[in-house]
């Protein structure tokens, strides 16, 4: 006690925690990292996923993404960006993706293409978009009824 005493910082008062903390069962049981990994395993097996069976309504963003295509938000090269970083500070991102559109333009023979947004609610609406471009390009701007299918996406607007 006294070595605890003698070693502990000199905080304002108004700082120094009064209440219990991290005080979940989850924080004081799993004394391992296999004990821990256990546990998260256990958590993770009651969420639905491709691997248990087909996902329902709501999550084509997940369905359409693929493993491999998530890896790179795992890369801290990546991921360590704010989300309203100021444009100067993601210079290397938008070279990043002009390089990648470059690519894809090349591959495809599109004069243009977009990124963003690739699936989901957004991706379709985005692809209505692109299709009535090309249409009003082709002088049939007049064309302004989508057939869905009753089969189609419930969720999208």
């Amino acid at each position: 006690d006294d070595l605890a005493g003698a070693a502990a910082p000199a905080l304002p008062p108004a700082t120094v925690r009064t209440a219990a903390y991290l005080t979940h069962p989850m924080f004081n049981t799993h004394h391992s990292e296999h004990q821990m990994l256990r546990y998260i395993f256990k958590l993770a097996q009651k969420d639905i996923s491709l691997v248990h069976c087909m996902i329902p309504l709501g999550s084509c963003t997940m369905k359409l993404n693929s493993t491999a295509e998530m890896m790179p938000i795992t890369w801290e090269t990546i991921n360590r960006i704010h989300p309203y970083a100021p444009a100067e500070q993601t210079a290397g991102y938008a070279e990043l993706i002009a390089s990648l559109e470059d690519m894809l333009c090349e591959i495809t023979g599109f004069p243009g293409m977009s990124l963003q947004p690739n699936s989901g609610a957004t991706g379709e609406y985005a692809g209505l978009r692109a299709i009535r471009a090309y249409q009003a390009a082709q002088g049939e701007a007049n064309r302004d009824v989508c057939l869905i299918p009753v089969s189609a996406h419930g969720t999208n607007p």
